[in-house]
């Protein structure tokens, strides 16, 4: 095994390029492909494709395999009558089941005891795998006070892993254990980036100086995720699961950034709702939005084709040149923040994209599962509620579920 310091260089280089029964469903939705665990309110929102291969109900282990990429998901359960190890040491007695050769670094992941693992083994027909690997011990959705520990495993061949390993990290950050975890970053992401010193952030708005703060390394954590999802999503870009892989990329950006813009939401809302209460005494909700979109409207107009094509909200309100999805996106944050439902369009065929709203306002509105969203255009500068006439196609617009 080696050393810690090793296995932390090894981040640094990613950055920059009983049987106990277990309740498996497969859910389809309009928007998305989950697996989920009911025992652990436990949700995987893994690229599009994978199958279920094999379950083997006396061991409590699960296999997925995809056609899109040569990279195998395994899942172990061990039940508290099993084991009575820590995160690490269960991953421990893996690796040692395994025969395998790794890395690993304890983590806490919001409280949760896990550990992270690069390892290699050789199967029985002994070609070499390499991989990462996942362990965390969770309370059971029954009975909080006992615990299971659960590893992740995903491996491909040796001699491509490298190639591979940004789709594997993926798999491994989008893992869920409650509603709170699809709104903050993955436990692969925490570690890379674990939380630092807080720096001021300054925000012209509305004629008045809004001072709040951010992550330090915000930016940089947010280009890491937007990078490595990005080019999981380049994969699709002939694949008939297309839809939905733009629908899980941009979802997964959602979760990474939500929470960094908790205090300037905060502050936002709190200096800005007085002010829409006076503009607007009968709709101040109205004014709120307005006055924010008229802000987001007036950002610095960039686009990187030549890269991710997508600029960080975290980047973005930092004064960071974005386009339509960069701003669309941020509007959606910041909606949800202040307790209004959001809802993300993108349209290929259009080349953009609008944010929507579940509030009651006149005009261009998509239906999505029961629910109106008003739309907003973030790239012309008009009130909230109109788009251009040529983008009034509604079948010609995805939407993007942001739990």
């Amino acid at each position: 095994m080696a050393t810690n310091k090793s296995f932390f260089n090894r981040i640094l280089r990613i950055k920059f390029l009983s049987v106990f029964f277990v309740l498996f469903s497969l859910a389809n939705t309009l928007h998305a492909e989950y697996f989920s665990l009911d025992q652990f309110s436990f949700t995987m929102d893994i690229p599009e494709g994978y199958e279920l291969k094999d379950f083997n109900p006396e061991t409590n282990s699960f296999f997925f395999e995809t056609r899109l990429m040569p990279v195998k998901l395994a899942l172990k359960i061990y039940s508290a009558e099993e084991t009575k190890l820590s995160a690490k040491d269960q991953l421990a007695d893996t690796m040692a089941q395994l025969k395998a050769n790794y890395n690993a670094e304890e983590i806490s992941w919001y409280k949760r005891p896990c550990a992270l693992a690069y390892y290699s083994f050789v199967m029985p027909d002994q070609k070499e795998y390499t991989g990462w690997a996942l362990s965390v011990q969770v309370p059971l959705a029954a009975n909080p006070k006992e615990k299971a520990n659960m590893i992740f495993l995903t491996y491909a061949d040796s001699q491509i892993a490298k190639d591979c390993e940004q789709f594997m990290i993926s798999i491994i950050d989008s893992v869920f254990f409650c509603k709170e975890d699809f709104r903050r970053p993955g436990p692969f992401t925490c570690f890379a980036y674990p939380k630092t010193k807080d720096e001021q952030i300054v925000i012209n708005i509305a004629d008045r100086v809004l001072s709040s703060k951010i992550d330090a390394d915000a930016i940089d954590r947010s280009n890491f995720v937007l990078e490595r999802e990005y080019a999981v999503l380049t994969l699709y870009a002939k694949h008939k699961s297309w839809k939905e892989a733009w629908q899980r990329f941009y979802r997964l950006i959602f979760k990474e950034s939500y929470s960094a813009l908790d205090a300037l939401s905060e502050d936002m809302y709190k200096n800005l709702l007085p002010l829409a209460q006076r503009n607007n005494f009968e709709n101040p909700e109205m004014e709120l939005i307005q006055t924010i979109l008229d802000w987001v409207q007036d950002f610095g107009y960039r686009r990187d084709k030549g890269g991710t094509d997508f600029t960080s909200v975290t980047a973005s309100v930092q004064g960071v040149g974005s386009d339509c999805d960069s701003r669309s996106m941020l509007m959606c944050i910041l909606m949800e923040h202040m307790g209004i439902k959001s809802e993300l369009f993108v349209s290929r065929e259009y080349s953009h994209s609008v944010f929507g709203l579940a509030v009651k306002h006149n005009g261009a509105l998509i239906n999505v599962d029961g629910t109106d969203y008003v739309l907003g255009e973030t790239t012309a500068k008009v009130n909230f509620g109109l788009i251009a006439q040529e983008h009034s196609d509604t079948n010609k617009w995805i939407a993007v579920d942001l739990p």
